[in-house]
């Protein structure tokens, strides 16, 4: 393998394309994610492992290292709660940080995967594997979420570009000829600290540079080499290696995320729930694993052919498109709520995208002469397919294989103009200084089969009824969005026409329509809105919510707390996510009357309240809600002052909690208060309308407090504990 000249490499960091495609790329992925996440992103919104990766980024942003794993169901690799940890510590909660950094990551990763389509087939080419990398819509969601692929893609990028150098280095006997090989083995430690999969990697990276051609260089160089890479890769893992063994007596490499997987890939990925309210009870992350191992282990030998079929499956769904997978963020696509324009994208930019893609690098790899990079690639496709073969096929696993197929894809639109031109079709135009390979038959039978594979395997998997089901609901559901803008105005006889304008069929808008309908007193013509409760879909907290606040309105109280204190509106644990979705329906839904107290957790704080979770009750029977780290309160009686009772315990070592409050519409916090860390309840008097220039609502409470996550245990970010909030004269 040849080095290209350095003036000619120069030419591809100085292409004014490359660079005009790389900063289009960081533009896309921040103006794509603002778009869709206007509401930027609050944390309720986690999808996959995103609540975990920010619980334990948030853990060490407040001073406790990585026990967050601790009392977590597994360990995870450290590197991206690292750089995540290092966003929070920096700038807070806050997405617009992560978003800018993330997508800078995400447009920088285009220069390696360009260069590697430079390498083999020159600068057209990377500008082709470039617009292909801009373009393939997941690059960019991911580059908005709360996920490891996007630093990790980098870094896998860029050990490939090591890689194809260290071999180049062995090839031409160039000075410092270990110093790339090096490199690779930090960057694919690196890699395995963000995503421990790449561990696999580290062996067949090493090999591929022990078993070069004999004329490139000496037998000792290419293993001393391929030692180095081993070497220089431990030396990344060590230290956290190191800090596992003394955290847990046991040695751990990277994570213990392995022996779950297997054991929910044994039992044909179902029942995840109570798999892992199985571990739950047992001591640590370690014993959890080994735990996990044994009955994976069982489930295997018990029926082996059973595994094998499962495996075949999984690893046939690598590479199938799926509409509904969670990064695709589109929950909610039958109600409407998905905007038609990202349904659209998805199918562009994702699915039919995916595809070109894995035909045009079949392509690149038939009509290109030999190069090392094919084998280097096939080694790390074959290793993702294994993986999901051993374990399972989830969507995001398929990033990486993407990322490494771009730049063949690159070279294989590129090349397979240049063979029909070659064919003598459009001879006039034929490229006389084209190298392309003159595939041999066996190689084009070979192609046309794995590409007719692709598309038989793939494009059935597309379901473009869904996506035309989504737009179509979309536009819909165009008057019941205005409907919600009215009804959050406080305008419900406006609203009222604008919902009848919507898709009644919709449960969405049939459940505002009725809040709309209880807002003018029309409670029968409410009620009539919602079906026998049986019928109603049982996920869905909102006729409860309805339910509730008509017999709020009629005066049975007992019957409205009944209601508020159903199972499904008060979800605890996991489901304090959907807790919190219930209270922020209430607030933009309900306008209940103005009272002088709110017993926060009661059930009748439905309404009032919003930024708390689900109801609790301590030992001493007290009934309470943690805040998040922004909460607020409405309809209390206009007072010159509020009397809250709270609690500011949180674990030991942590800072005592800091409240600023404020009116709702205020310009600013109007009040300061610091609550000791005591499991006891204190009463404060909060006066709130006696500072100057507020200009906030009367009979309302805005209460910011610096937020904590216990640990892996509770992944929730917590405030502090809020039992009533009372008016006073």
């Amino acid at each position: 393998m040849n080095a290209p000249p350095a003036d000619s490499l120069r030419a591809f960091w100085r292409d004014p394309v490359l660079w005009a495609l790389v900063v289009a790329a960081l533009a896309v992925r921040i103006a794509y994610n603002l778009a869709l996440h206007p509401d930027w992103h609050p944390p309720i919104s986690f999808v996959i492992d995103e609540r975990e990766y920010f619980g334990a980024a948030h853990v060490l942003a407040e001073g406790r290292g990585f026990s967050f794993f601790d009392t977590a169901l597994w360990v995870r690799p450290p590197l991206y709660v690292l750089f995540l940890g290092a966003i929070i510590r920096l700038w807070g909660a806050s997405y617009i940080p992560l978003l800018v950094l993330q997508a800078a990551i995400s447009a920088a990763t285009l220069w390696p995967l360009g260069w590697l389509a430079y390498r083999v087939r020159g600068l057209r080419a990377a500008r082709v594997s470039v617009l292909l990398a801009l373009l393939y819509l997941p690059f960019t969601l991911f580059a908005g979420l709360y996920l490891s692929e996007t630093l990790f893609l980098l870094l896998f990028a860029l050990s490939l570009v090591c890689l194809v150098l260290a071999r180049e280095a062995l090839a031409t006997g160039a000075k410092r000829i270990f110093a790339w090989p090096v490199l690779a083995g930090l960057l694919i430690g690196l890699a395995t600290l963000t995503r421990a999969t790449a561990l696999g990697f580290v062996p067949l990276a090493a090999l591929w540079l022990a078993l070069g051609h004999r004329q490139q260089a000496t037998t000792r160089r290419r293993v001393l080499a391929g030692a180095v890479l081993l070497l220089a890769c431990g030396l990344v893992l060590v230290p956290w290696t190191a800090r596992n063994y003394a955290a847990y007596g046991r040695l751990v490499a990277v994570d213990t995320t392995s022996g779950y997987n297997l054991w929910l890939g044994s039992v044909g990925v179902r029942d995840e729930e109570r798999l892992q309210t199985d571990l739950r009870p047992l001591s640590g992350p370690v014993e959890r694993q080994d735990f996990a191992y044994a009955r994976a282990w069982e489930n295997i030998t018990t029926d082996p052919p059973g595994f094998i079929s499962k495996g075949l499956k999984e690893s046939l769904d690598l590479w199938r498109p799926l509409f509904s997978a969670e990064e695709r963020q589109v929950r909610g696509y039958s109600l409407g709520r998905v905007p038609a324009w990202h349904l659209v994208s998805l199918f562009l930019f994702d699915d039919l995208l995916y595809v070109l893609i894995l035909v045009a690098a079949v392509a690149g790899f038939a009509l290109t002469p030999p190069h090392p990079l094919k084998w280097l690639t096939a080694l790390w496709v074959l290793l993702w397919v294994v993986m999901s073969f051993v374990f399972f096929a989830v969507t995001r696993f398929r990033l990486p294989i993407v990322a490494a197929l771009i730049p063949w894809a690159g070279v294989g639109i590129l090349d397979f103009g240049f063979w029909i031109l070659d064919l003598g079709l459009f001879r006039r135009n034929r490229n006389p200084r084209s190298k392309i390979q003159n595939p041999k038959s066996i190689s084009l039978v070979a192609s046309f089969v794995a590409i007719a594979t692709i598309l038989f395997v793939a494009l059935p998997a597309i379901q473009l009824d869904l996506t035309w089901l989504g737009v179509e609901r979309w536009g819909q559901q165009q008057p019941y969005r205005q409907a919600e803008a009215l009804l959050r105005a406080g305008r419900p006889q406006e609203a009222i026409g604008q919902y009848r304008r919507a898709n009644l069929g919709l449960a969405d808008t049939r459940y505002g329509l009725a809040a709309a309908l209880l807002q003018t007193g029309r409670t029968q013509d409410a009620l009539a809105q919602l079906t026998n409760m049986v019928n109603e879909p049982p996920d869905r907290f909102e006729p409860f919510i309805l339910r509730g606040e008509a017999a709020r309105r009629s005066g049975d109280l007992q019957a409205a707390r009944s209601f508020f204190n159903t199972r499904v509106v008060k979800l605890a644990g996991d489901g304090a996510q959907t807790g919190q979705q219930a209270l922020d329906w209430a607030w933009d839904h309900l306008a209940p009357s103005p009272v002088p107290s709110i017993e926060i957790g009661g059930g009748l704080d439905i309404g009032y309240i919003r930024g708390f979770f689900s109801p609790e009750t301590d030992d001493k029977g007290v009934t309470f809600r943690w805040s998040t780290d922004k909460a607020e309160v409405r309809g209390l009686t206009a007072a010159p002052q509020n009397v809250v009772k709270w609690s500011g315990w949180r674990p030991a070592g942590l800072p005592d909690a800091r409240l600023a409050l404020g009116r709702l519409g205020g310009n600013a916090a109007v009040w300061h208060v610091t609550l000791a860390n005591d499991p006891g309840w204190a009463t404060n008097t909060v006066p709130v309308d006696q500072a100057a220039g507020n200009a906030g609502q009367p009979g309302s409470l805005v209460i910011q407090v610096n937020p904590f996550v216990v640990g892996g245990s509770d992944q929730r970010l917590l405030g502090v504990r809020i039992a009533s909030i009372s008016a006073s004269k």
